[in-house]
């Protein structure tokens, strides 16, 4: 546990405590958590253990609409000295534009819910986005007219300009964040771990942004599979401690569903095949048996490794992508990315379940789509990229959207 200072403001009362961090428990206030200097996050209506105020009770629903996206550098009108060239004052970028881009992306969120909620009209009860500038930004969102989410979580690492972020309905009963290394350099950004309130079973969020291509799809792969081995052991831990509580690892992974079939070497997300499990066996590290530095993605509902053995059980999760290539190869709908490179659509943003998403007790995954429509897409069917100097566009990627039924 790490040590760390609270500041809880309640209307005009600002009550500042200090120890050691426990649980979140749901209260009307704010809480600022600077936790060391690997991230900073804040949580919209959150409290600690001790306060003697209540909130509402949350009528928890039957199914939950969960969606991830990667907003694509959406910084606030206030130059820090991070921003992106062109997000600064002195490029033309303004409040005005700032407050304009936060209410087209609520615009747009409002349309996500309705495919995976039994056609009501509704926003996600829980969104996961990367790249956003800061807390504020995230805060921004949440509250945007029509959004209404009580609960943000935020981290980001020490000089970066961009972190990543979830918004709830729900609440967030405890969160961490966790660093990625490799060859003695810290990942860009940390893998937060957010547990998530949802009634009678708890859902676990690991919500992710791993290191980019640039730089070389080759060179750069060691930050992803620093990032995967972080999940690796989590899943590990989390599934000895109760093996029935869902994992979802949600993000842009700057990887593809296909990627090892790509690239013909070892990556962060290996497909259970002979091809993958000849490779994992050729380049492990003898020197540190039972290390794990990727996660296996399947098809199968619930996830199983019939190639790959030897790993850790629950590093073997479900990818929706996976299951809808098989789908086309018998000649159904495949819905195939959900961000356009080079005139090719790549599958590197991604929802992950474990075991317990599929084991007929507590919460079940029952559906997936990409929003490759409008208002997230051009007439040409492709991401509308924002375009700082018009205001035009919406992302460089779509969003992912699931939803989950409780049994």
């Amino acid at each position: 546990m790490k040590n760390f200072a609270i500041k809880i403001i309640i209307g005009p009362v600002k009550i500042c405590l200090s120890g050691v961090w426990t649980r979140i428990k749901s209260i009307p206030c704010r809480a600022t958590i600077p936790c060391g200097s690997a991230a900073r996050f804040v949580i919209i209506a959150a409290a600690l253990a001790g306060c003697s105020f209540e909130a509402p009770e949350t009528k928890m629903p039957d199914s939950l609409v969960l969606a991830s996206w990667n907003v694509q550098a959406v910084f606030d009108g206030k130059d820090s000295g991070e921003e992106y060239a062109e997000y600064r004052a002195g490029s033309g970028w303004t409040d005005e534009k700032y407050r304009a881009r936060v209410n087209g992306i609520a615009e747009a969120v409002k349309t996500l819910g309705g495919a995976e909620a039994g056609g009501k009209n509704k926003t996600p009860d829980i969104i996961a986005v990367v790249e956003i500038e800061n807390e504020g930004v995230l805060e921004d969102i949440a509250a945007a007219p029509g959004m209404n989410y009580r609960w943000t979580f935020f981290a980001s690492s020490p000089g970066a300009a961009l972190g990543l972020g979830l918004v709830s309905r729900f609440p967030i009963i405890d969160a961490k964040t966790h660093s990625a290394h490799f060859n003695g350099t810290q990942a860009p950004r940390p893998v937060a771990e957010i547990w998530i309130d949802a009634g009678s079973q708890a859902l676990v969020l690991m919500v992710c942004h791993w290191k980019s291509k640039l730089g070389g799809n080759r060179e750069t792969e060691e930050a992803r599979k620093a990032a995967a081995a972080v999940i690796t052991r989590r899943l590990a831990e989390i599934g000895a401690a109760d093996a029935g509580i869902p994992v979802i690892v949600m993000g842009d992974l700057n990887e593809n569903a296909d990627e090892f079939e790509r690239a013909g070497y070892a990556c962060a997300l290996m497909p259970d095949s002979e091809e993958a499990a000849k490779c994992i066996q050729e380049t492990g590290d003898p020197a540190r048996p039972g290390f794990q530095d990727f996660l296996v993605i399947s098809g199968n509902r619930p996830p199983r490794a019939e190639y790959i053995t030897g790993t850790s059980p629950q590093a073997v999760l479900y990818s929706p992508w996976i299951e809808e290539a098989g789908n086309e190869a018998q000649g159904l709908p495949f819905e195939s990315g959900s961000y356009y490179y080079k005139e090719q659509w790549e599958t590197i943003d991604h929802f992950l379940l474990n075991g317990a998403a599929f084991d007929g007790n507590g919460w079940e995954f029952a559906g997936f789509h990409a929003a490759r429509t409008r208002p997230f897409c051009g007439e040409n069917g492709i991401p509308d990229g924002y375009v700082p100097w018009t205001g035009n566009g919406l992302s460089d990627h779509v969003p992912l959207v699931i939803r989950m039924n409780y049994r």
